[in-house]
């Protein structure tokens, strides 16, 4: 009797369940019939644009890129000569709840940049935070490499606004474009920690491309100062944020600058 009693729970249990998965479908349906697709704007996926001028560099006098140990800006750099003023824009988040969606997602994240006055070159990199916490970037040396170079037209400008130096290549927090107080207490709120998986690394997850069905990307060398490109992720390996890593060789006059437009690009599965 009592075994007789646990089966008759069970099935009575498992016709609740049934119930309420039956009721939550009809409530969706419902939900859908009154607001079609067609009718909705997901605010994750409204375009995200940005400016930035020579201000907005806060990183200066650089000679690598974070990662688990220092990597080059550029093909051919010296870690102990080559300067480069950074930035970091962030292409994924602005609150409350628009930007571009995670990279998590089926698709891509689609840039589209305009430089004015632009002096020198430039270089165009990605990185940003797996689920677990630890980071992705993208390679420049042997199979998948992927960045973006332009060369601009403008000369030289005389100086460059304050800014900090980047002490750590790893396991640290990164302040995004335009926040230069190494103040904690006001820094907090914006920064970034970037770690990468001493083990791991997280290296060539990330691509930046012009065919978003590549399976890697490539490195590009352009004079044209405005373009598109598309940041792409091997399939296990996406990113929860997208920080697009802007570097400059030369300072910049002052009515430098750089147009980003971003946006999430669905593709099917």
């Amino acid at each position: 009797m009592e075994i007789s009693g646990r089966v008759a729970a069970g099935f009575a249990l498992v016709i609740v369940v049934i119930g309420v998965l039956f009721a939550i479908q009809f409530s969706a349906e419902e939900w859908l019939t009154l607001n079609p697709p067609e009718d909705m704007t997901p605010a994750i996926d409204t375009e995200h644009s940005q400016v930035f001028e020579k201000s907005d560099f806060n990183y200066i006098s650089q000679k690598y890129r974070p990662y688990k140990e220092p990597l080059l800006i550029a093909t051919g750099d010296d870690l102990k000569d080559s300067t480069w003023y950074m930035l970091f824009a962030d292409l994924n988040v602005t609150p409350p709840f628009d930007g571009n969606p995670l990279l998590g997602r089926t698709g891509y994240v689609q840039v589209e940049y305009e430089f004015e006055n632009l002096a020198g070159t430039a270089a165009f990199h990605v990185l940003g935070p797996y689920s677990d916490g630890s980071w992705r970037t993208n390679r420049m040396e042997g199979y998948g490499s992927s960045a973006l170079y332009v060369t601009g037209n403008s000369s030289p400008g005389s100086s460059m606004s304050a800014a900090l130096d980047m002490e750590e290549y790893n396991d640290f927090y990164l302040l995004p474009a335009g926040v230069t107080s190494d103040d904690s207490e006001i820094s907090a709120a914006y920064s970034y920690y970037v770690y990468f998986d001493p083990t791991r690394g997280g290296l060539g997850s990330l691509h930046i491309t012009r065919d978003p069905s590549s399976i890697k990307g490539d490195i590009y060398y352009t004079s044209e100062q405005s373009g598109v490109f598309d940041v792409t992720h091997n399939g296990g390996s996406s990113a929860e944020e997208v920080l697009l890593l802007v570097a400059v060789d030369e300072m910049q006059q002052d009515d430098f600058s750089l147009s980003i437009d971003a946006q999430f690009i669905p593709t099917e599965d």
